[in-house]
């Protein structure tokens, strides 16, 4: 499992320094009339950067989830009931490990620019945690269901 989760990280890595190159290579031989932004959103390093981060919360917390302590099988030898739970587990805490990798990338890009002018207010706003909780909701519910229902199967 965990080379599964390591070989992504290095593919979600290499996909920004790839992505980095190209652009910087392309932003060499743009001409444009607006202003000049810095290379590392010209690259779409932190729109994408939420993949790398989400790829080390991953590898971190995938080994916990999918192969908890004590006489588990591994998840391709688990029986139904095993397998509904992880299953219903995963519904759950990817999408909110997706949330705090965007939070994170959130984060560096506040502290590279120095300000929060530049997406930081939604933080103050009440409906952003209100539409993230109804996001959130469907996938969080679906989990725990499943994960209930795991109990029942044979």
């Amino acid at each position: 499992m965990k080379s599964y989760l390591t070989a992504f990280v290095v593919a979600t890595g290499a996909a920004l320094v790839i992505d980095a190159a190209l652009q910087l290579a392309m932003d060499a031989v743009r001409v444009s009339t607006y202003g000049h932004a810095p290379w590392w959103i010209t690259a779409n390093l932190v729109e994408r950067g939420r993949w790398v981060a989400f790829a080390l919360l991953l590898w971190r917390v995938a080994p916990l989830l999918i192969e908890p302590v004590g006489a588990t099988p591994a998840p391709w030898t688990a029986g139904p009931r095993d397998t509904w739970r992880r299953v219903g587990v995963a519904v759950a805490v990817v999408p909110l490990l997706w949330v705090a990798a965007t939070w994170m990338v959130s984060a560096v890009r506040f502290t590279l620019l120095g300000t929060w002018d530049t997406d930081g207010r939604v933080f103050q706003s009440a409906d952003y945690y209100s539409r993230l909780l109804v996001d959130l909701a469907p996938w969080l519910l679906s989990g725990a269901a499943v994960t209930m229902v795991s109990r029942h199967v044979e």
